[in-house]
């Protein structure tokens, strides 16, 4: 069985949501970490983090 990291939250530094008050949300993971930063809905950064995912796939 594999175990997988505690997630570590982060509040977005642009728009300032975080789990209360952020809509959506963005996932890094790797081996040994598993990271959530949360974002208001319109944030540029949950933008940019979209198109991103969408060119790495």
């Amino acid at each position: 069985m594999v175990e997988l990291p505690v997630p570590r939250t982060l509040v977005c530094g642009y728009c300032g949501a975080g789990p209360v008050d952020g809509v959506a949300r963005t996932i890094a993971a790797g081996p040994g970490f598993l990271t959530v930063t949360w974002h208001a809905d319109r944030c540029p950064h949950y933008a940019a983090d979209r198109i991103l995912a969408e060119e790495s796939s």
